[in-house]
């Protein structure tokens, strides 16, 4: 069965850098994007989280030399195979949007695109993922918001 995911920027930059969200070295994220890419699953991009996600891919800080500079290009090959990339339009306010945290306010644009789309929520960010369950987002439009490890492994 075909899966969609939308991952967040930070997925992203850990798999270029090679790392997890604590700094460690991790190939997680890097497998994660393969594997989607390669198991026939798509990813969902909006024009605002593709251009957060070349931003920071091209931030000096966000590169590591002789590691993972290639994930731009795995992005680019994937747009270029069908099915693998789904760009949708910006997705619409919902009415609980005001309900996430404070926190995670900057992330709305995601979570919009989440509950426009129903796609799986892949997000390197722990704060937002306990933010979306405890303001009953989450349950409340069914969304699946997985860690990079929990989406690898729900893929296996």
């Amino acid at each position: 069965m075909t899966q969609e995911f939308i991952l967040d920027e930070n997925v992203f930059i850990f798999a270029q850098l090679g790392t997890n969200a604590f700094g460690d070295n991790d190939v997680s994220c890097t497998f994660l994007i393969e594997n989607i890419i390669d198991i026939c699953h798509s990813i969902i991009l909006d024009s605002e989280l593709y251009g957060r996600i070349f931003r920071q891919l091209n931030r000096p800080h966000n590169q590591r030399y002789g590691f993972g500079a290639e994930i731009l290009m795995v992005l680019a090959n994937a747009i270029q195979r069908p099915g693998k990339i789904d760009f949708r339009q910006t997705a619409p306010p919902f009415p609980e949007e005001t309900d996430i945290p404070q926190g995670s306010q900057d992330d709305k644009f995601i979570v919009r695109l989440a509950v426009a789309s129903g796609a799986t929520l892949v997000t390197a960010d722990a704060a937002l993922r306990a933010d979306l369950a405890a303001c009953s987002i989450q349950s409340r439009y069914g969304l699946n918001v997985l860690s990079p490890e929990g989406a690898l492994a729900a893929l296996e």
